[in-house]
């Protein structure tokens, strides 16, 4: 464990401390994959549950959410409701960007060395959701105000920064995925990888033992573990997949896995 991950653990356990002793929400800063991977081995107070949340679904970025016992959010979409009743208490808001219609296309590096060009630093910033005529990105609500504000360049784009209705943000941003479908010989993570992800078994391994692959979240390092339906698997820089059914077999005996696949 690196120096970088035991504060992060002390973080985490003091915002969980803050929140059993004074009974309100607490969260962390946005976390990226590793560190949501770390922040899980964390054991919270009894009367604590941690939760993470991004402010759009299925999000990568997310904070370290602390619930005090009286918010019964047990899904996604109750947590949503909740923070839909108390707005209040929501500690993430989503920046709707529109870009001018004269200006070039921007990417996601373009939005966020402009955010980066505001002195935001990362921690403080989410995903960044593009499209053809702008973006939505998720930030702490501390400092949407703000952003809002003065967010008007990115690359050679002009931009108008609003703060967005929580709720339509969510819709706007739900991802469609693609139905794939491929035959293994066994449920082996690097196996699966290797065919969701069309790189060769011993790239799979390496991403794998590299630490760019998460299993329902959580870092995994061992090729061999065993997947199953319902898993969700991230590939860094490559994408995500949910396996929806592995439970049949081919003519040869191979394993037919059915997957979503997002971009």
């Amino acid at each position: 464990m690196t120096p970088e991950d035991k504060l992060l653990i002390a973080k985490i356990e003091d915002k969980a401390v803050q929140c059993s002793e004074n009974s309100m929400i607490t969260n962390s800063f946005f976390l990226d994959l590793h560190q949501r991977s770390v922040a899980c081995g964390v054991k919270m107070p009894g009367d604590v549950r941690m939760v993470f949340y991004g402010a759009f679904p299925d999000a990568e970025r997310t904070v370290a959410l602390m619930l005090p016992e009286y918010v019964e959010a047990e899904s996604e979409d109750a947590l949503y409701g909740y923070f839909a009743d108390c707005p209040d208490a929501d500690p993430l808001a989503v920046i709707e960007v529109e870009k001018d219609r004269f200006s070039p296309p921007l990417s996601h590096r373009d939005y966020l060395g402009a955010l980066m060009g505001l002195g935001i630093k990362r921690e403080m910033t989410g995903d960044i959701i593009v499209s053809e005529n702008g973006c939505q990105i998720a930030v702490l609500s501390k400092i949407a105000p703000f952003i809002a504000e003065n967010l008007g360049k990115a690359g050679r784009g002009t931009l108008k920064a609003t703060i967005a209705e929580p709720c339509r943000a969510r819709q706007g941003a739900k991802a469609s995925g693609t139905p794939e479908s491929f035959t293994v010989s066994s449920m082996r993570l690097d196996s699966v990888i290797k065919n969701a992800f069309h790189v060769s078994r011993g790239d799979a391994c390496s991403a794998i033992e590299s630490g760019l692959v998460f299993v329902n979240d959580c870092e995994c390092e061992k090729p061999d573990k065993k997947i199953s339906s319902g898993d969700k698997i991230v590939f860094r820089r490559k994408g995500r997949i949910i396996v929806d059914n592995c439970s049949s077999v081919s003519k040869k005996g191979r394993i037919i896995v059915e997957i979503t696949k997002f971009g």
